[in-house]
């Protein structure tokens, strides 16, 4: 009986403290919704009017006559003349990418979303649209020429930036911070302006992905040969410069990548010959094409079978080579200049790619060096 007693008393205490707690606990902010002005301490139940966050605003910018030469650039909530600027410079074999009145995808949705990470850092995003290389798969339509389309491709990346610092106080950002991050074919062409001695002088830093270093590297000349993806047709919105097409842009069309090399050098590569002069002029890992000492952070799979890894490998020995840098360890993201192959991930970061920690890579290197 006196156990029975006992416990009534202990559901009875419970129940009054209970009771006691909800006329004290409640919301103490007259601000809020839901406040509760008999409440002598709150409880964290606050409710507030729903607030919109601002959000990222979205311009196309012209930068040239070309169809082509336009931008898509993202700014991010409460930009202003601090804002830096990242301009990216989208692959596609140098001769592939989107309708002239559509929106490159790769760097923020279709497949790796690093646009939404930078805006939340405060930058602003331009991704752009380059005139591309003429493809053809006839020699006699080879230009023997190997900066015939590439001067165009980095004249490009110049007026993009010419035109952000130009309109700088209207597009409300900073007219003297730029960053390029490329990938594939774009990395290439980030590489050849952003390390060449006329490169604009308010560019800070370059992240690669994936770029293609080593124009005349035998392994890179055979994965492009017999690439499994050779002679069928490009589709889902993808367009080629083609020769063929007056080089007008055209869609569902079969495209052979080493044919694609060939277009962008004006000679036809094989893997067991060597074309230097061709080549040379076209591959950030020549000595010749360093003549700028600008941050760089070299991203690559280590399962790529179109660009092979060892093409980071060679431009990271040969930027330490003329600078005197070394390759800071993985988690350092402080050094001049960085390299890092990501286990499982193919070209494009295709596969069982963990593509958050490239995401906070890309963040973290941009935080450190502009």
């Amino acid at each position: 009986m006196k156990t029975h007693k006992n416990l009534i008393l202990l559901i009875v205490t419970i129940l009054s403290l209970s009771i006691v707690a909800c006329k004290k606990k409640g919301c103490t902010d007259p601000s809020a919704s839901n406040y509760n002005s008999t409440a002598k301490k709150d409880n964290g139940t606050c409710k507030y009017d729903t607030i919109t966050e601002p959000t990222a605003t979205l311009q196309r910018v012209f930068y040239g006559l070309d169809t082509r030469q336009h931008f898509d650039l993202y700014l991010p909530p409460g930009h202003n003349q601090n804002t830096k600027t990242i301009l990216m410079i989208h692959g596609g074999a140098w001769v592939l990418g989107v309708n002239d009145d559509n929106s490159v995808q790769t760097f923020n949705g279709a497949v790796i979303d690093i646009v939404s990470g930078l805006l939340d850092e405060g930058y602003a995003c331009a991704i752009m649209k380059y005139r591309l290389a003429c493809y053809t798969t006839v020699n006699s339509n080879l230009t023997n020429n190997p900066n015939f389309y590439m001067d165009d491709m980095k004249e490009d990346i110049d007026l993009a930036i010419n035109k952000l610092k130009s309109d700088a106080t209207n597009l409300g950002i900073s007219n003297n911070y730029f960053a390029l991050i490329g990938e594939s074919a774009g990395a290439n062409i980030a590489l050849l302006y952003g390390l060449n001695s006329t490169s604009d002088t308010d560019l800070k830093t370059i992240i690669s992905m994936f770029a293609p270093t080593l124009m005349d590297e035998v392994q890179f000349k055979t994965n492009m040969t017999n690439a499994p993806y050779n002679n069928l047709p490009i589709i889902n919105g993808v367009y080629i410069r083609k020769k063929a097409n007056n080089c007008s842009l055209v869609t569902n069309q079969s495209v052979n990548f080493a044919w694609t090399l060939n277009s962008l050098c004006g000679i036809t590569l094989t893997p067991s010959t060597t074309n230097p002069s061709y080549t040379n002029p076209l591959s950030p890992a020549y000595s010749g094409n360093i003549q700028r000492n600008l941050p760089v952070f070299l991203m690559h799979g280590s399962s790529d079978n179109l660009v092979p890894s060892s093409h980071a490998d060679s431009m990271i020995v040969r930027l330490n080579s003329i600078y005197g840098t070394v390759n800071p360890s993985t988690n350092d993201f402080t050094g001049q200049h960085k390299m890092i192959k990501y286990q499982n991930c193919g070209h494009g970061w295709s596969g069982s790619c963990n593509k958050m920690i490239i995401k906070q890579d890309v963040i973290k290197w941009m935080n450190s060096h502009f």
